[in-house]
Order: structure tokens, then sequence, then C-alpha cells
């Protein structure tokens, strides 16, 4: 197994892992991962400090944020909800070791008297009540036939010296096209 396989399986468990500033290999975790993948991660340590070395750009705001809030044993979305991390932190702390990020936060004051948190359940999100979707109708989404009885009519309107859309003033093929238009919808029949 290669060295990066091994590292998304780490991650699968919950592992982050980073390279400390004296160059050793730290390994956290919310659940301590099994014996096997620690023993794995040990025999491979010098080729996974060299992939995280390799790879010296700064990582993604949305994987920094993740990689700290598994190490905080929450969800993203509770760290920026709460006030944690401001979404401006997410660029300006992206070359920001995320332990010591997640340390920082464990520390805080706001971190450890905060109320804890009540998940919805599934059952109270079904008692909801369902709101309807409205779809907004446009060129972009519009059928085939629409768009080809628009191009017409448009294509007629700026070609005709008789017809004026903005007076209503068309010339006899205008007024086919014209109404065409106007009678064909937007959406695809079924």
């Amino acid at each position: 197994m290669n060295a990066a396989e091994l590292m998304h399986r780490a991650s699968a468990a919950g592992v982050v892992m980073v390279v400390s500033q004296d160059g050793c290999l730290q390994l956290r975790a919310v659940h301590p991962p099994s014996d096997h993948l620690l023993a794995e991660l040990a025999a491979h340590k010098v080729e996974i400090i060299t992939v995280l070395n390799a790879a010296n750009d700064s990582m993604p705001p949305n994987s920094w944020l993740f990689a700290v809030a598994s190490l905080l044993g929450t969800r993203p979305a509770v760290l920026l909800e709460e006030g944690h991390l401001e979404p401006h932190d997410l660029v300006e702390l992206a070359d920001a070791d995320v332990v010591r990020v997640a340390d920082i936060i464990r520390a805080s004051p706001a971190w450890i008297i905060r109320p804890p948190r009540v998940d919805q359940t599934a059952e109270i999100h079904a008692m909801e009540e369902v709101k309807p979707q409205y779809i907004i109708l446009t060129a972009a989404t519009a059928s085939q036939v629409w768009r080809d009885a628009d191009a017409e009519n448009t294509n007629h309107l700026m070609s005709c010296d008789e017809c004026h859309a903005a007076t209503g003033r068309y010339c006899e093929a205008g007024v086919d096209l014209r109404k065409r238009y106007n009678n064909t919808p937007m959406e695809a029949s079924e």
C-alpha cells in the first residue's frame, strides 16, 4: 500500500495528520484509530511526511475547516454558527496548523462554557411544514420548442423594416411569428 492510500484510509477513520515545525508526524483523532492502522502509519511515516511536505500549497478553506472540526469532534457548521471561527478566518488561517487552531478553540472560554448542542432528530424534521418549491423559468431552462419560436420571432424583428415590437406593429409574417412565440409554453410538455 502506498502512502497516499494509507493517508486516505487514515483520513476516513478520522485521523488528521500534520507535520510539526520540527519535522515530526503528528496524529490527532477524536476516537483512537485501530492498532493495525497505527502500525501501518508508523511503518510509512517517512513517506507520509514527504507527501505532506510536498503539499506545500495552502489547504483549501473547506478542507481546513473540516480538519479543525474533526479535531474538535464537531461539525464545520457548528464552528461557524457559534462564532468560534468567522468566514474570513477560512482564508486568513488557511496556512495555519489545524492542530494549533483546534487547541486554541478548545481552550477558549466560549468553547468551554458553550451550552450543549441538541441536534434535531429526523422525526422533528418530518413534522416541519413542507414548503412549496418554485421553479423560475428562464431562456436557459426553457424547452427547445420555445427557444426555436423565440429565435424565429427575434430574427424576424431584427430583419423586418415593417415590424416594430415596441409599438405592437407587425407585418403578416411577424403577426404569425409573434402569436407562435406567445402561445408556446416555456416548459416542456410531458
